[in-house]
Parts: C-alpha cells; sequence; structure tokens
C-alpha cells in the first residue's frame, strides 16, 4: 500500500547566461533554497542509526546539485553560491517538504504551501491516526507467540518513545484547544512533541530499512481489527502520519519563536 506521497523533481533551474555574477549568484542560491532544506526541517531523526533517516533521498550536496543544475555557470559563480549556501554551517541537505506531494499531482502543478492556520486545522486528524496506532501497539499481548520476528523488529506496549507520543498526542490536542492556538501555544510542548514525533519516526524507518523496506509483520498475531489489519498490511502509515505532523509542528514552533 503506498502513503501516497512521492518526491517531485526539482524545478526548473532559471537560466543565468547574460547574468552579471552577483546576479547568476543569487538565482542560484534562491533556486537551491526553493528546492532543499535543512534536514531538521522534516526528516527523521534516529540517534542510534547516527542521525537523520534521509527517506526523500540524500544527503544532498550543495556544489553537486548546483553545478548539474546551471552547467552554464562559471566556476567562479557556483564556488560563491555554494559558499552563500552553505554560510550557515550547513553541509547537508534534504529535498525541501513542498517537493513531496500526491503521487497523482502533475510535477508541473503548482501548489501554495499550508498556512500555518490550514496546518493545525488539520494537525487534529494527523493527531488521531497517530493515536490509533500508538494505541494498538500499547494495548496488544507482548507476548508475540513462535512466529516473532528478531527483538530489533519488536516494539513493546511499554517502549518509551511510545509512551513519549502518546503524552505528546495528549499536550497537543490541549494546545489546538487554546483561543489564537497558532500564537499562544507553548513553545516547549510544541517542540518537545516534534521532537517525540521525529523520534518514533526514525525509529520506524531504521525498521523498514533493516527489513529491506517491509517489517517483519508475522509478529502482529491476532491482529485481526481494522487498525492492527492497516498496521499490518503498510507500516508507512503511521510512519507518514507521524511525518505530517512533524512537518506542522516544526512550522508551528518556528512560528512561536518569531512572536515577540
Amino acid at each position: 500500500m503506498s502513503s501516497g506521497l512521492e518526491l517531485k523533481p526539482t524545478s526548473t533551474p532559471p537560466s543565468v547566461e547574460g547574468l552579471d555574477e552577483d546576479e547568476a549568484v543569487e538565482a542560484m542560491v534562491e533556486w537551491f533554497r526553493d528546492n532543499f532544506e535543512d534536514p531538521a526541517e522534516e526528516t527523521p531523526y534516529e540517534g542510534a542509526e547516527g542521525g537523520y533517516i534521509y527517506i526523500w533521498g540524500g544527503p544532498y550536496d550543495a556544489r553537486e546539485e548546483l553545478e548539474d543544475a546551471f552547467p552554464e555557470a562559471d566556476e567562479e559563480a557556483i564556488r560563491l553560491a555554494v559558499d552563500e549556501v552553505q554560510s550557515g554551517g550547513l553541509f547537508d541537505w534534504a529535498p525541501a517538504g513542498s517537493r513531496i506531494q500526491p503521487d497523482d499531482l502533475p510535477d508541473d502543478d503548482a501548489v501554495e504551501p499550508p498556512t500555518l492556520d490550514e496546518r493545525l486545522a488539520a494537525l487534529g486528524g494527523q493527531l488521531d491516526r497517530i493515536e490509533e496506532h500508538v494505541g494498538y501497539w500499547r494495548g496488544r499481548d507482548s507476548q508475540l507467540g513462535h512466529n516473532g520476528p528478531p527483538d530489533e523488529f519488536r516494539m513493546e506496549p511499554d517502549d518509551a518513545d511510545l509512551v513519549a507520543v502518546e503524552a505528546s498526542v495528549s499536550e497537543i490536542r490541549a494546545e489546538l484547544a487554546k483561543p489564537n492556538r497558532a500564537d499562544r501555544a507553548d513553545p516547549e510542548v510544541v517542540a518537545r512533541a516534534e521532537t517525540n514525533f521525529r523520534r518514533l519516526a526514525g525509529k520506524i524507518v531504521s525498521w523498514i530499512k533493516a527489513a529491506g523496506g517491509a517489517l517483519m509483520l508475522g509478529a502482529i498475531g491476532g491482529a485481526g481489527k481494522v487498525i492492527g489489519e492497516e498496521i499490518a498490511k503498510d507500516p508507512h502509515a503511521l510512519l507518514n502520519a507521524l511525518n505530517q505532523a512533524v512537518s506542522t509542528l516544526s512550522v508551528w514552533v518556528h512560528h512561536l519563536g518569531t512572536i515577540i
């Protein structure tokens, strides 16, 4: 079962022929920032795996991407553009979240990113899906029988990451219930939820990678309920819901940080 999302190609780079050096550098930097982002924005993180899990490809190198996109640019302009892109100290890049779109959307169909209010309106539904999945894992029998997978593919009911996500779901619901929630939420609560969701997403990704793209789902014995069947058939479903929520929480935290 597909998550319904795919990584869209980078946008068509503008021509820098005939531009002076400053204009060419500006155009290249703008194109790069439109198509790539700091992995901290939306990429799952798993400390045990050594850092970010680049589920949409990467990490990408600024020089390589700019040289491929702007073959007509001279070497010095490329160097200056790379220096500008990396001026903040970041050298490994992920695809911009705006490039991760429904798989039936034409590549050339421009889509405006959702506003924070639109993101927050959708967050409740994302929390519902996360809560259902986490509730399934938290409520199931930890004794999985003879068909259980190796320990690295187990998730026990008292798993610390499940407990943390469950707590954050409750806390974020309380923040969503506040008047003027976009501006009045507790930034520490929102940031903590983002971290907890990222951590669990990273764990799921590490399992999927280790299993060659699919979890060893023979362990989910007796998963006769709809939510159990959904998890068994599509281990990406919880990951997708977590990543959608992380995207919104990241934007929310940034917005709260800009309020004086």
